[in-house]
């Protein structure tokens, strides 16, 4: 629908703005947030950890863009699944980053908010991001 689809451009926007309370706005009260594979060890994050975890990730960047490669909308159950490059320049002069993902993203039963995302990410990339660019 139109209004699921305003609300994963919103969340994409979000991710893009490198502004925390831009990338909470579309999420809901109960919104959890899972990378995988769960190999890499991250934790289940409520909306709370995870304004933490986006207010970390952003500071790492000068710009970032989530880009989405493909969208597939399974719209019995809510659930939007996203193959996204994800691009940017990194602060401090630290050069261009580049990396890819699959977000399955649930949204509410009326499409107006995220209520979860399990995001795959590649595990190279995450392994070599925490280990150069922690913030």
């Amino acid at each position: 629908s139109s209004i699921r689809s305003s609300t994963i451009r919103a969340l994409l926007a979000g991710y893009s703005s490198l502004s925390v309370p831009q990338i909470l706005h579309p999420l809901s009260k109960s919104f959890t947030h899972q990378v995988l594979p769960s190999s890499l060890g991250m934790p289940v994050r409520n909306r709370d950890s995870f304004a933490v975890h986006a207010k970390g990730i952003f500071s790492v960047f000068d710009t970032f863009r989530m880009v989405p490669e493909s969208m597939y909308e399974d719209t019995e159950r809510n659930v939007v699944v996203i193959h996204a490059r994800m691009e940017g320049i990194l602060a401090n002069n630290r050069g261009w980053w580049e990396s890819e993902c699959v977000m399955f993203v649930r949204l509410s039963e009326d499409g107006r908010k995220v209520e979860g995302i399990w995001e795959f990410v590649d595990s190279l990339k995450a392994v070599e991001m925490r280990r150069k660019f922690a913030p």
